[in-house]
């Protein structure tokens, strides 16, 4: 008896089949696509870093810095529909490491720039390459999580954000340092060492990825079979019984309200982040390294918030409020940088930036795939990141601008931080639509 107890009660806290399934897929796919977009993060926000010696070795003004790595974001926006409409058709396995590849070989290119025209037409290639890779990743996310589990799924890919300020902020700084050796200037030292590797991992995608749970292999036939009909179950799914159009979904009023709330967030966050590394440096006085080690210590701490909000809006299945919150605490980061004089505080506001906009993403990407799939979903959320990623050309830009203008960053930041608080605001008028947790009217 004792032992027929002890049988009973072994099996009575054997894992479900739901954990399993899910805690295999997690531990498959999250770490590996972790790294992919820490990669991409780099290769897209390095130039930040470079600008400490770049700029002044090749004479470009605020103004032509901030054009340049802005414009990174007219050729993604120009490509971004279209590349995750085709990753749709053909697969991530072999879309990805396309993008991976000619986005690695451009971003070495990086280290020949010698002219403005060159930084920008370069930067432009190098937007136009990596289109689509973020919103595929979303969308794929999509294909593997149930919507219950999918904003912690979405944040342990997107921690690369802060996690690629941890490792890329010293990364840079000490690549900065080998200045002079074989004769390269320490940026270009940063653009080979930060390129080679995208264009490495691009050969293991097209090893390593599962297009979809029907061909994951490495899952036994009962966790295929629950992953499958699970997902299959999903009213996002059900709702695939009366397809919605692609077109239809490119102009649904909510899709581009999404867009619109992340687009002034990023206006913000692409102006702190090109531009952060220059700021730190003229309040601290900091060496290049030293600021590297900054912007990792805020990354640190980002990466905390973010998991905690994400998880927290998976358990209370709420959505807007948990993006409008952390846009809110990233307006406060843009109006105390600007207003406090003490360059400590000043720094710490800073922090509050990228802790507030990195915690919303979870929630936020969340959204669109509770009422899209299939190519709609794919180009529901490639439109989203698009309109998104305008803010990616006008932060930098309208940074530089003003600063070359006002020989300061408060007022830009000032700015920025009206568009962080309007996009809270935007948020918040979500909430009625996701309460009926479905769009009636697609």
């Amino acid at each position: 008896m004792p032992v027929r107890a002890n049988q009973t009660r072994s099996a009575s806290i054997k894992p479900d089949i739901a954990t399993v399934t899910l805690r295999k897929v997690t531990l498959r796919l999250i770490p590996f696509l972790f790294v992919l977009y820490i990669v991409a993060w780099l290769d897209r926000v390095n130039v930040g870093f470079a600008a400490l010696q770049m700029n002044s070795d090749l004479g470009f003004s605020s103004a032509a810095f901030g054009f340049g790595s802005g414009v990174f974001f007219l050729g993604y926006c120009l490509f971004e529909v279209p590349s995750n409409l085709v990753l749709h058709r053909v697969g991530a396995r072999r879309w990805i490491a396309r993008i991976m590849m000619s986005w690695g070989a451009i971003s070495v290119a990086m280290m020949f720039v010698r002219t403005t025209l060159a930084f920008y037409v370069l930067r432009f290639l190098l937007g136009a390459a990596e289109a689509g890779f973020f919103p595929g990743m979303i969308y794929y996310l999509s294909l593997w999580y149930p919507e219950a589990q999918r904003a912690r799924a979405i944040a342990g890919f997107m921690t690369a954000v802060p996690v690629s300020g941890v490792i890329g902020g010293p990364l840079s700084g000490a690549l900065l340092n080998l200045n002079g050796m074989f004769g390269l200037a320490g940026w270009q030292w940063l653009f080979l060492v930060e390129g080679l590797p995208a264009a490495l991992l691009g050969g293991i995608v097209l090893v390593y990825l599962t297009d979809r749970p029907e061909a994951a292999h490495w899952l036994i036939p009962a966790e295929r079979h629950w992953l499958v009909s699970k997902l299959a179950t999903e009213p996002a799914a059900c709702a695939a019984a009366h397809p919605i159009h692609t077109l239809t979904a490119l102009g649904n009023p909510t899709v581009w309200q999404l867009g619109i709330i992340f687009l002034l967030a990023a206006i913000g966050f692409y102006g702190y982040s090109f531009w952060a590394p220059l700021i730190i440096k003229s309040l601290t006085g900091s060496s290049d390294l030293g600021v590297g080690f900054i912007l990792s210590a805020i990354s640190a701490v980002t990466i905390a918030f973010m998991v905690l909000n994400s998880a927290h809006s998976d358990r209370t299945d709420e959505r807007p409020l948990h993006v409008a919150v952390p846009l809110l605490i990233m307006a406060a980061g843009f109006f105390g940088c600007a207003l406090l004089s003490e360059p400590r505080l000043a720094v710490l506001s800073l922090a509050l930036v990228p802790m507030g906009h990195c915690s919303a993403y979870g929630p936020f990407f969340s959204m669109p795939t509770r009422f899209l799939t299939g190519a709609a979903a794919a180009a529901g959320i490639a439109l989203v990141v698009t309109i998104a990623n305008v803010g990616g050309f006008v932060g930098p830009t309208l940074m530089g601008a003003m600063k070359d203008r006002m020989g300061t960053h408060r007022p830009a930041f000032m700015l920025l931080g009206v568009c962080a608080m309007v996009a809270a605001l935007l948020a918040l008028r979500l909430q009625r639509v996701v309460a009926l947790r479905r769009l009636q009217t697609f």
